[in-house]
């Protein structure tokens, strides 16, 4: 089934003021679209936290799981940080919680 949202929210502080160097940066480099840029900050967000979701158990049916990471993986595949996801997912899944080496 197809899905589409559209996705809006409004940041403020700190995290405004991060948003505003990956903005900035992008705009620099100039081959990314303002929606583009968006929606590979939404990607990779959404990768790390399912992966770190089905990792740590916090989603317990096996059968979830198993879409969830296939999921993952069919979107992830070709992302620029697809290597760093899975670094996360070994560390989560060895047991581990909280933060991991990303040189491991």
């Amino acid at each position: 089934m197809d899905k589409q949202f559209r996705v809006e929210t409004f940041i403020e502080a700190d995290l405004a003021e991060l948003y505003a160097a990956v903005l900035e940066q992008f705009e620099a480099s100039g081959s990314l679209s303002l929606s583009e840029m968006n929606r590979a900050l939404l990607q990779t967000g959404l990768l790390m936290h399912l992966t770190m979701m089905t990792s740590l158990g916090i989603v317990r049916d096996e059968d979830e799981v198993a879409r969830l990471d296939a999921l993952v993986e069919r979107v992830g595949g070709d992302h620029l940080m697809w290597s760093l996801v899975e670094v996360a997912r070994k560390h989560w899944r060895s047991g581990t919680s909280g933060s991991f080496d990303v040189e491991a």
